[in-house]
Protein backbone atom coordinates (compact mmCIF):
# COMPACT_ATOMS: atom_id res chain seq x y z
CA UNK A 1 0.00 0.00 0.00
CA UNK A 2 2.90 2.51 0.11
CA UNK A 3 3.94 2.64 -3.25
CA UNK A 4 0.00 2.97 -3.86
CA UNK A 5 -0.24 5.89 -1.62
CA UNK A 6 3.40 7.41 -2.94
CA UNK A 7 1.40 6.80 -6.60
CA UNK A 8 -1.36 8.73 -5.40
CA UNK A 9 0.97 11.37 -4.42
CA UNK A 10 2.11 12.20 -7.47
CA UNK A 11 -1.62 11.93 -9.41
CA UNK A 12 -3.21 13.92 -6.70
CA UNK A 13 -0.50 16.71 -7.34
CA UNK A 14 -1.45 16.41 -11.19
CA UNK A 15 -4.50 16.49 -10.85
CA UNK A 16 -4.71 19.81 -8.83
CA UNK A 17 -2.50 21.65 -11.18
CA UNK A 18 -5.23 20.57 -14.05
CA UNK A 19 -7.76 22.24 -11.04
CA UNK A 20 -5.86 25.53 -10.97
CA UNK A 21 -5.45 25.80 -14.42
CA UNK A 22 -9.12 24.74 -15.53
CA UNK A 23 -11.34 25.67 -12.13
CA UNK A 24 -9.36 28.29 -10.14
CA UNK A 25 -9.08 24.94 -7.21
CA UNK A 26 -6.49 25.58 -5.07
CA UNK A 27 -4.84 23.48 -2.74
CA UNK A 28 -3.65 25.87 0.29
CA UNK A 29 -2.03 25.03 3.82
CA UNK A 30 -4.88 24.09 6.14
CA UNK A 31 -3.04 26.81 8.64
CA UNK A 32 -4.39 29.48 6.19
CA UNK A 33 -8.04 29.02 7.22
CA UNK A 34 -7.47 27.90 10.76
CA UNK A 35 -7.29 24.49 10.20
CA UNK A 36 -4.32 21.63 11.30
CA UNK A 37 -2.27 19.80 8.82
CA UNK A 38 -1.27 17.32 11.51
CA UNK A 39 -4.76 16.49 12.57
CA UNK A 40 -5.92 16.34 8.97
CA UNK A 41 -3.07 13.87 8.19
CA UNK A 42 -4.39 11.54 11.39
CA UNK A 43 -8.02 11.72 9.50
CA UNK A 44 -6.15 10.22 6.57
CA UNK A 45 -4.57 7.44 8.80
CA UNK A 46 -7.40 7.02 10.46
CA UNK A 47 -9.76 6.31 7.42
CA UNK A 48 -6.74 4.75 5.26
CA UNK A 49 -7.22 1.97 7.72
CA UNK A 50 -10.58 1.02 6.96
CA UNK A 51 -9.30 0.12 3.45
CA UNK A 52 -5.77 -1.75 4.82
CA UNK A 53 -8.26 -4.22 7.25
CA UNK A 54 -10.51 -5.19 4.20
CA UNK A 55 -13.47 -3.35 5.02
CA UNK A 56 -13.45 -0.54 1.76
CA UNK A 57 -12.00 -0.77 -1.55
CA UNK A 58 -11.07 2.63 -1.56
CA UNK A 59 -12.06 6.05 0.31
CA UNK A 60 -12.01 9.21 -1.36
CA UNK A 61 -12.35 12.56 1.06
CA UNK A 62 -12.01 16.39 0.30
CA UNK A 63 -12.47 19.32 2.70
CA UNK A 64 -13.41 23.00 1.73
CA UNK A 65 -12.87 26.21 4.23
CA UNK A 66 -13.57 29.87 3.44
CA UNK A 67 -13.62 28.72 -0.03
CA UNK A 68 -10.37 27.60 -0.06
CA UNK A 69 -9.40 23.39 -0.87
CA UNK A 70 -7.28 22.59 2.72
CA UNK A 71 -8.25 18.70 1.83
CA UNK A 72 -8.11 16.18 -0.89
CA UNK A 73 -7.31 12.54 -0.39
CA UNK A 74 -7.62 9.48 -2.44
CA UNK A 75 -6.79 5.93 -0.94
CA UNK A 76 -7.37 2.52 -1.92
CA UNK A 77 -8.86 0.55 -5.01
CA UNK A 78 -11.12 1.40 -7.70
CA UNK A 79 -11.72 -2.02 -8.86
CA UNK A 80 -9.63 -4.28 -5.89
CA UNK A 81 -9.61 -7.52 -7.69
CA UNK A 82 -7.61 -5.93 -10.64
CA UNK A 83 -5.71 -3.82 -8.41
CA UNK A 84 -6.48 -0.88 -10.11
CA UNK A 85 -6.19 2.57 -7.93
CA UNK A 86 -8.73 4.58 -7.10
CA UNK A 87 -7.56 7.74 -8.90
CA UNK A 88 -8.51 11.02 -8.14
CA UNK A 89 -10.98 11.93 -11.01
CA UNK A 90 -12.57 8.70 -10.34
CA UNK A 91 -16.74 8.52 -11.18
CA UNK A 92 -18.91 7.28 -8.73
CA UNK A 93 -22.50 6.40 -8.27
CA UNK A 94 -23.68 9.19 -6.05
CA UNK A 95 -27.61 8.38 -6.37
CA UNK A 96 -29.80 10.60 -3.39
CA UNK A 97 -26.52 13.19 -3.78
CA UNK A 98 -28.21 13.51 -6.78
CA UNK A 99 -31.75 15.29 -4.82
CA UNK A 100 -29.48 18.30 -3.93
CA UNK A 101 -28.92 19.45 -7.24
CA UNK A 102 -32.19 18.44 -8.37
CA UNK A 103 -33.70 20.49 -5.51
CA UNK A 104 -31.42 23.84 -6.54
CA UNK A 105 -33.10 23.21 -10.13
CA UNK A 106 -36.09 23.17 -9.35
CA UNK A 107 -35.89 26.58 -6.65
CA UNK A 108 -34.50 27.98 -9.82
CA UNK A 109 -37.49 28.16 -11.08
CA UNK A 110 -39.27 29.45 -8.20
CA UNK A 111 -37.28 32.30 -8.71
CA UNK A 112 -38.47 33.11 -11.83
CA UNK A 113 -41.90 33.00 -10.58
CA UNK A 114 -43.20 29.50 -12.08
CA UNK A 115 -44.70 28.62 -8.93
CA UNK A 116 -45.19 28.98 -5.13
CA UNK A 117 -44.24 26.17 -2.42
CA UNK A 118 -48.02 25.86 -1.19
CA UNK A 119 -48.81 25.39 -4.82
CA UNK A 120 -50.97 21.80 -5.39
CA UNK A 121 -48.63 19.73 -7.28
CA UNK A 122 -51.81 18.30 -9.61
CA UNK A 123 -51.96 22.35 -10.64
CA UNK A 124 -49.05 21.51 -12.82
CA UNK A 125 -49.11 17.59 -12.93
CA UNK A 126 -53.13 16.88 -13.29
CA UNK A 127 -52.53 13.44 -12.47
CA UNK A 128 -51.66 13.51 -9.14
CA UNK A 129 -55.45 15.15 -8.61
CA UNK A 130 -57.66 13.30 -6.27
CA UNK A 131 -55.46 11.11 -5.00
CA UNK A 132 -56.23 8.17 -2.16
CA UNK A 133 -55.00 7.55 1.46
CA UNK A 134 -54.29 4.08 3.14
CA UNK A 135 -56.62 4.00 6.08
CA UNK A 136 -55.70 1.09 7.59
CA UNK A 137 -56.44 -2.92 7.21
CA UNK A 138 -55.32 -2.28 3.53
CA UNK A 139 -58.40 0.13 3.18
CA UNK A 140 -57.97 3.00 0.93
CA UNK A 141 -59.91 6.82 1.44
CA UNK A 142 -59.47 9.74 -0.64
CA UNK A 143 -57.05 12.23 0.73
CA UNK A 144 -57.90 15.38 2.31
CA UNK A 145 -55.03 17.45 1.22
CA UNK A 146 -53.30 17.96 -1.47
CA UNK A 147 -49.73 17.22 -2.43
CA UNK A 148 -48.03 20.62 -2.50
CA UNK A 149 -45.18 21.28 -3.80
CA UNK A 150 -43.39 21.82 -0.36
CA UNK A 151 -44.14 18.43 0.20
CA UNK A 152 -42.19 17.38 -2.18
CA UNK A 153 -39.11 18.96 -1.61
CA UNK A 154 -39.47 18.14 1.88
CA UNK A 155 -40.78 14.25 2.00
CA UNK A 156 -44.04 14.94 3.28
CA UNK A 157 -45.95 13.91 0.43
CA UNK A 158 -46.43 10.12 1.55
CA UNK A 159 -44.98 9.25 -1.51
CA UNK A 160 -42.53 6.75 -0.41
CA UNK A 161 -40.06 4.12 -2.13
CA UNK A 162 -41.83 0.94 -1.42
CA UNK A 163 -39.96 -0.01 1.46
CA UNK A 164 -41.72 1.15 4.23
CA UNK A 165 -43.47 -0.78 7.58
CA UNK A 166 -46.62 -0.59 5.35
CA UNK A 167 -46.62 -4.27 2.91
CA UNK A 168 -49.76 -3.62 1.88
CA UNK A 169 -48.58 -0.29 -0.11
CA UNK A 170 -45.20 -1.45 -0.48
CA UNK A 171 -46.30 -4.59 -2.63
CA UNK A 172 -48.56 -2.05 -4.79
CA UNK A 173 -45.33 -0.54 -5.49
CA UNK A 174 -43.90 -3.52 -6.53
CA UNK A 175 -46.47 -5.03 -8.93
CA UNK A 176 -46.33 -1.16 -10.27
CA UNK A 177 -42.61 -1.61 -11.69
CA UNK A 178 -42.44 2.22 -11.41
CA UNK A 179 -38.52 2.18 -12.66
CA UNK A 180 -39.70 0.47 -15.42
CA UNK A 181 -40.55 3.34 -17.44
CA UNK A 182 -39.33 5.40 -20.78
CA UNK A 183 -39.47 8.76 -19.37
CA UNK A 184 -40.42 10.50 -16.20
CA UNK A 185 -43.72 11.47 -17.79
CA UNK A 186 -44.53 7.50 -17.66
CA UNK A 187 -42.46 7.01 -14.24
CA UNK A 188 -44.83 9.86 -12.50
CA UNK A 189 -48.26 8.79 -13.90
CA UNK A 190 -47.42 5.11 -12.79
CA UNK A 191 -46.68 6.41 -9.24
CA UNK A 192 -49.89 8.67 -9.16
CA UNK A 193 -51.65 5.83 -9.48
CA UNK A 194 -50.75 4.35 -6.09
CA UNK A 195 -51.90 5.22 -2.63
CA UNK A 196 -50.07 7.45 -0.42
CA UNK A 197 -48.85 5.83 2.79
CA UNK A 198 -50.52 9.00 4.69
CA UNK A 199 -52.25 12.24 4.25
CA UNK A 200 -50.12 14.83 2.06
CA UNK A 201 -47.77 17.17 4.78
CA UNK A 202 -48.96 14.93 8.16
CA UNK A 203 -46.08 13.19 8.45
CA UNK A 204 -42.42 12.35 6.63
CA UNK A 205 -41.32 9.68 4.11
CA UNK A 206 -38.03 9.51 2.64
CA UNK A 207 -39.16 8.37 -1.47
CA UNK A 208 -39.54 9.25 -5.37
CA UNK A 209 -40.65 12.89 -4.10
CA UNK A 210 -37.59 14.11 -5.85
CA UNK A 211 -37.89 12.06 -9.02
CA UNK A 212 -41.62 14.04 -8.87
CA UNK A 213 -39.63 17.13 -8.26
CA UNK A 214 -37.57 16.18 -11.37
CA UNK A 215 -40.67 16.09 -13.55
CA UNK A 216 -42.25 19.38 -12.39
CA UNK A 217 -38.40 20.81 -13.48
CA UNK A 218 -39.33 19.34 -16.88
CA UNK A 219 -43.05 20.78 -17.24
CA UNK A 220 -42.08 24.26 -15.71
CA UNK A 221 -38.90 24.70 -17.89
CA UNK A 222 -40.06 22.67 -21.16
CA UNK A 223 -36.74 21.42 -21.24
CA UNK A 224 -35.72 17.35 -20.67
CA UNK A 225 -34.40 17.12 -16.82
CA UNK A 226 -30.69 16.45 -18.32
CA UNK A 227 -30.55 19.33 -20.06
CA UNK A 228 -31.92 21.26 -17.90
CA UNK A 229 -29.28 20.87 -15.33
CA UNK A 230 -26.44 20.71 -17.94
CA UNK A 231 -27.52 23.94 -18.88
CA UNK A 232 -28.65 25.97 -15.73
CA UNK A 233 -26.24 23.82 -13.25
CA UNK A 234 -23.55 21.33 -14.31
CA UNK A 235 -22.28 23.30 -17.02
CA UNK A 236 -21.65 26.74 -15.23
CA UNK A 237 -20.48 25.01 -12.35
CA UNK A 238 -18.08 23.06 -14.49
CA UNK A 239 -19.60 19.65 -13.39
CA UNK A 240 -17.75 18.16 -16.73
CA UNK A 241 -17.86 14.51 -14.94
CA UNK A 242 -21.40 14.80 -13.60
CA UNK A 243 -24.48 12.49 -16.28
CA UNK A 244 -27.43 10.35 -16.23
CA UNK A 245 -25.62 8.59 -18.89
CA UNK A 246 -21.90 8.02 -18.82
CA UNK A 247 -20.34 8.99 -21.90
CA UNK A 248 -18.38 5.57 -23.45
CA UNK A 249 -14.88 7.12 -23.30
CA UNK A 250 -15.66 7.81 -19.23
CA UNK A 251 -16.40 4.36 -18.60
CA UNK A 252 -13.28 2.96 -17.20
CA UNK A 253 -13.63 5.95 -14.80
CA UNK A 254 -16.29 4.70 -13.29
CA UNK A 255 -15.05 2.63 -10.24
CA UNK A 256 -16.91 -0.93 -8.95
CA UNK A 257 -19.85 -1.06 -6.70
CA UNK A 258 -19.17 -3.63 -3.72
CA UNK A 259 -21.76 -4.96 -1.20
CA UNK A 260 -20.41 -7.28 1.89
CA UNK A 261 -21.17 -10.78 1.64
CA UNK A 262 -21.59 -13.04 4.33
CA UNK A 263 -18.20 -13.82 5.26
CA UNK A 264 -17.67 -10.06 5.66
CA UNK A 265 -15.35 -9.79 2.99
CA UNK A 266 -15.79 -7.36 0.07
CA UNK A 267 -18.35 -9.00 -2.93
CA UNK A 268 -18.12 -7.20 -6.38
CA UNK A 269 -21.82 -5.42 -6.50
CA UNK A 270 -21.28 -4.25 -9.95
CA UNK A 271 -19.02 -3.74 -12.59
CA UNK A 272 -18.88 -0.66 -15.00
CA UNK A 273 -19.34 -1.99 -17.86
CA UNK A 274 -22.44 -3.81 -16.49
CA UNK A 275 -23.32 -0.46 -15.04
CA UNK A 276 -27.04 0.97 -15.74
CA UNK A 277 -25.20 4.05 -15.90
CA UNK A 278 -23.20 3.41 -18.85
CA UNK A 279 -26.47 2.88 -20.77
CA UNK A 280 -28.54 4.84 -23.30
CA UNK A 281 -31.52 6.23 -21.12
CA UNK A 282 -34.27 8.84 -21.82
CA UNK A 283 -35.31 8.13 -17.56
CA UNK A 284 -33.96 10.83 -16.20
CA UNK A 285 -34.62 10.32 -12.10
CA UNK A 286 -34.08 13.18 -10.13
CA UNK A 287 -34.08 11.11 -6.84
CA UNK A 288 -30.62 9.42 -7.60
CA UNK A 289 -29.51 9.41 -11.67
CA UNK A 290 -26.45 11.12 -11.58
CA UNK A 291 -22.99 9.69 -11.44
CA UNK A 292 -20.09 12.72 -10.57
CA UNK A 293 -16.40 12.76 -9.49
CA UNK A 294 -15.54 14.25 -6.35
CA UNK A 295 -14.10 17.41 -8.24
CA UNK A 296 -17.48 18.03 -9.27
CA UNK A 297 -19.17 17.83 -6.09
CA UNK A 298 -16.71 20.14 -4.76
CA UNK A 299 -17.76 22.71 -7.40
CA UNK A 300 -21.31 22.30 -6.15
CA UNK A 301 -20.56 22.70 -2.42
CA UNK A 302 -18.52 25.83 -3.24
CA UNK A 303 -21.74 27.36 -4.73
CA UNK A 304 -23.60 26.35 -1.76
CA UNK A 305 -20.82 27.97 0.51
CA UNK A 306 -20.64 31.15 -1.23
CA UNK A 307 -24.79 32.01 -0.70
CA UNK A 308 -25.54 30.37 -4.02
CA UNK A 309 -22.66 31.66 -6.46
CA UNK A 310 -19.49 30.73 -7.81
CA UNK A 311 -17.06 32.65 -10.07
CA UNK A 312 -19.04 35.14 -10.71
CA UNK A 313 -21.78 32.63 -12.02
CA UNK A 314 -25.50 33.11 -10.00
CA UNK A 315 -26.96 29.60 -9.41
CA UNK A 316 -29.27 30.97 -6.86
CA UNK A 317 -29.86 34.20 -4.64
CA UNK A 318 -28.70 33.66 -1.35
CA UNK A 319 -32.11 34.50 0.25
CA UNK A 320 -33.44 31.38 -2.09
CA UNK A 321 -30.50 29.11 -0.26
CA UNK A 322 -31.59 30.55 3.30
CA UNK A 323 -35.27 29.48 2.48
CA UNK A 324 -33.82 25.88 1.57
CA UNK A 325 -31.79 24.81 4.08
CA UNK A 326 -34.15 26.17 7.32
CA UNK A 327 -35.71 23.02 8.61
CA UNK A 328 -39.14 22.92 7.45
CA UNK A 329 -40.99 20.36 9.37
CA UNK A 330 -42.36 21.99 12.10
CA UNK A 331 -45.83 22.71 10.60
CA UNK A 332 -45.40 18.46 10.34
CA UNK A 333 -44.39 18.21 13.73
CA UNK A 334 -48.15 19.66 14.88
CA UNK A 335 -49.38 16.43 13.05
CA UNK A 336 -47.19 13.86 13.86
CA UNK A 337 -44.51 13.28 16.69
CA UNK A 338 -41.54 12.48 14.25
CA UNK A 339 -38.63 9.98 15.15
CA UNK A 340 -35.96 11.66 16.90
CA UNK A 341 -33.63 10.69 13.89
CA UNK A 342 -35.26 10.80 10.36
CA UNK A 343 -32.32 8.95 8.51
CA UNK A 344 -29.08 10.16 8.50
CA UNK A 345 -29.12 11.60 11.95
CA UNK A 346 -30.89 14.88 11.03
CA UNK A 347 -34.10 15.82 13.58
CA UNK A 348 -35.15 18.60 10.36
CA UNK A 349 -35.52 18.69 6.88
CA UNK A 350 -35.28 21.46 4.33
CA UNK A 351 -36.16 22.26 0.81
CA UNK A 352 -33.81 19.38 -0.84
CA UNK A 353 -31.19 18.79 2.25
CA UNK A 354 -31.49 17.36 5.71
CA UNK A 355 -30.71 19.77 8.74
CA UNK A 356 -28.35 18.48 10.93
CA UNK A 357 -29.48 17.62 14.49
CA UNK A 358 -25.69 17.13 15.92
CA UNK A 359 -22.40 18.30 14.39
CA UNK A 360 -19.41 18.11 16.38
CA UNK A 361 -18.81 22.14 15.36
CA UNK A 362 -22.12 22.61 17.36
CA UNK A 363 -23.56 24.54 15.06
CA UNK A 364 -26.90 24.74 13.97
CA UNK A 365 -27.93 25.31 10.23
CA UNK A 366 -25.21 22.29 9.04
CA UNK A 367 -27.32 20.74 6.26
CA UNK A 368 -26.52 17.75 3.21
CA UNK A 369 -27.55 14.84 2.59
CA UNK A 370 -26.06 11.02 1.09
CA UNK A 371 -26.55 8.25 -1.32
CA UNK A 372 -27.12 4.94 -1.03
CA UNK A 373 -23.19 3.35 -0.92
CA UNK A 374 -22.17 5.39 1.10
CA UNK A 375 -21.44 9.34 -0.61
CA UNK A 376 -21.90 11.80 1.81
CA UNK A 377 -21.45 15.88 2.21
CA UNK A 378 -22.18 18.10 4.59
CA UNK A 379 -22.30 22.13 4.62
CA UNK A 380 -21.57 24.19 7.88
CA UNK A 381 -22.17 28.02 6.71
CA UNK A 382 -21.10 29.08 10.21
CA UNK A 383 -17.67 27.63 9.75
CA UNK A 384 -17.70 28.49 6.21
CA UNK A 385 -16.80 24.26 5.88
CA UNK A 386 -17.55 21.86 3.15
CA UNK A 387 -16.94 18.36 3.65
CA UNK A 388 -17.33 14.83 0.79
CA UNK A 389 -16.85 11.51 1.27
CA UNK A 390 -16.75 9.21 -1.69
CA UNK A 391 -17.58 5.32 -1.34
CA UNK A 392 -19.20 2.71 -2.97
CA UNK A 393 -20.18 0.31 -0.77
CA UNK A 394 -23.80 -1.60 0.12
CA UNK A 395 -24.36 -1.44 3.50
CA UNK A 396 -21.95 1.16 4.13
CA UNK A 397 -23.67 2.34 7.85
CA UNK A 398 -22.00 -0.28 9.73
CA UNK A 399 -18.80 1.55 9.21
CA UNK A 400 -20.30 4.84 10.70
CA UNK A 401 -18.27 6.92 8.15
CA UNK A 402 -21.59 9.33 8.09
CA UNK A 403 -20.16 10.20 12.27
CA UNK A 404 -16.74 9.80 12.27
CA UNK A 405 -15.66 12.23 9.17
CA UNK A 406 -17.42 14.96 10.34
CA UNK A 407 -15.77 14.22 14.01
CA UNK A 408 -12.41 13.94 12.10
CA UNK A 409 -12.78 16.79 10.34
CA UNK A 410 -14.12 19.19 12.88
CA UNK A 411 -11.15 18.25 15.26
CA UNK A 412 -9.10 19.87 12.86
CA UNK A 413 -10.30 22.92 13.05
CA UNK A 414 -7.92 25.60 14.61
CA UNK A 415 -9.96 28.66 14.43
CA UNK A 416 -14.01 28.40 15.17
CA UNK A 417 -16.02 31.24 13.65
Amino acid sequence: MKQLTIFFILVVGLQIIGCRAQNSFDLVEPESVGMSSERLRQMDSCLHKIVDVGELAGIQTAVLRKGKLVHFDTYGYADLENKKPLSPNSIYRIFSMTKPIVSVALMQLYEEGKFQLNDPVHSYIPEFENMKVYSGQDGLRAAKNPIRIIDLLRHTSGIGYGRSENTYINELYTQAQITNSNNLKQFVTKLSKLPLYFEPGTNWLYGHSTDVCGYLVEVLSGEPLNQYLDTHILTPLLMTDTHFELPKDKIDRLTVGYRVGENGRLVVAENPEESRFVKETTLFLGGGGLVSTMHDYLQFCRMLLNDGTLNGVKILKPETLVLMTKDHLNEVREHQELPLHLMLGETGFGLGFSIAAYEPSGNRGVYGWGGAVGTYFRIDPKQELAYVLMIQLSPYRPLRLRERFPELVNKAILHVN
